[in-house]
């Protein structure tokens, strides 16, 4: 007997070697000591980690874990399998007649033609938001807008090096090719580790800002955490943000992942109005109200960033909680109609290209599944006005 436990927990070290090494290169690479000494002059460097402005309520790791995996909500993933025309790339050839083209490729990531200028924004081709290629949220459709389809890039935005933001599949097949990145603060240390040239990265602390042929690109306040480790030593090491483009004809925001801070309204007041803002709707649950916003609360982000049109992102591409997967729109949608405001809510197919002028409005394209209201699952942040959370 005793000999039987020492091979069950000889063997148990070497299967947990074989998963952790499964996943050692797509974990990325940790700031270095000197990373760190240049984050000493972010006001939102702590010695050790980055944090949020409004500090964020502890998660119970158990229960949110368990709430996960054992919540067995039946339509938190599309049945059947979703499918999506393929993007015409040859739409691409053309520039926009207006000068800003949106293609929202599912979940966060978007191409975005602003001004001349062509920019990915959060690109994830990669078949699972996870450490391992065999297990972990697996995407719900294939990317309608194949990789090497694309027209030539000139910018890449990160928002955060979470896994379903930061692909290290994508980025191998992007860093050859003449783009420069931009990301926050020691999310760079990831892209140098898997062959992007240090040359063509640019580490942005909030409220800086870099600019490609009269296109402005400032990184904004986002209340949100980082970290890829499977062992979570890395949480909150890099920096996150959303992302404001100003073109000289053109304005876009995007939220990146957040749940409400009051720097919404700074960021409209200094950087708005805008023509488009891009926010995420999906992945809420009350045990991360201080990560995410939720439908309801992204609709006050967009009025607060004063910005015209909302396209809501994060939502119908990966399983990444227990609601239902067309949850998020169907309670962003009630919202926008109980609004004084009457806000235009984008309903893009993923993979359509669309300008404003022509942009989806009421193309419901998703089932009819149950979901639950705000009242039944209300999902609203700590530590937030209470001005805020009425407007």
């Amino acid at each position: 007997m005793l000999r039987f436990f020492k091979w069950l927990f000889l063997s148990l070290i070497i299967l947990s070697g074989i998963v952790v090494a499964s996943a050692w290169t797509n974990m990325g690479q940790a700031p270095s000591a000197s990373d760190k000494q240049e984050f000493g002059r972010s006001p939102q460097w702590q010695g050790q980690r980055f944090n949020n402005s409004l500090l964020q309520e502890k998660v119970d790791i158990w229960r949110a874990s368990k709430g996960f995996f054992l919540a067995g909500n039946p339509n938190s993933v599309p049945q059947p399998a979703l499918e999506f025309p393929v993007t015409d790339a040859a739409v691409y050839q053309t520039p926009p007649a207006s000068g800003l083209r949106i293609t929202w490729l599912g979940h966060s990531s978007l191409l975005l033609e602003v001004d001349g200028l062509r920019i990915l924004v959060d690109p994830v081709w990669g078949e699972r938001a996870s450490p391992f290629s065999y297990m972990g949220a697996k995407r719900f459709y294939p990317v309608p807008l194949a990789l090497q389809d694309l027209p030539p890039i000139d910018a890449i935005l990160i928002s955060h090096d979470h896994y379903d933001h930061l692909d290290i599949a994508t980025v191998k097949r992007l860093k050859d090719k003449n783009i420069e990145w931009y990301m926050p603060l020691g999310v760079g240390s990831h892209l140098r580790h898997w062959g992007v040239a240090k040359e063509k990265i640019n580490e942005l602390d909030w409220w800086q800002d870099a600019t490609i042929k009269g296109v402005k690109f400032t990184a904004i306040p986002s209340r949100h955490s980082s970290g890829r480790s499977i062992f979570l030593t890395d949480t909150k090491k890099t920096l996150w943000s959303g992302w404001a483009i100003n073109g000289p004809q053109h304005r876009v925001v995007y939220s990146g992942d957040t749940t409400m801070h009051p720097d919404f309204k700074t960021v409209g007041d200094k950087l708005g109005p805008f023509d488009l803002s891009i926010i995420e709707i999906g992945a809420y649950n009350q045990l991360w109200r201080d990560n995410h916003l939720g439908p309801e609360q992204a609709l006050i982000a967009h009025q607060l960033l004063q910005a015209k049109t909302l396209l809501p992102v994060h939502w119908a591409g990966f399983d990444l909680a227990a609601h239902g997967w067309t949850e998020p729109m169907e309670r962003l949608q009630a919202a926008a109609l109980k609004s004084p405001a009457q806000p235009q809510v984008l309903t893009p197919l993923p993979g359509q290209a669309f300008e404003l002028q022509a942009a989806p409005k009421n193309n419901r394209w998703w089932p009819n599944v149950p979901w639950q209201t705000a009242q039944q699952d209300p999902i609203w942040a700590t530590k937030v006005d209470e001005l805020i959370k009425r407007q």
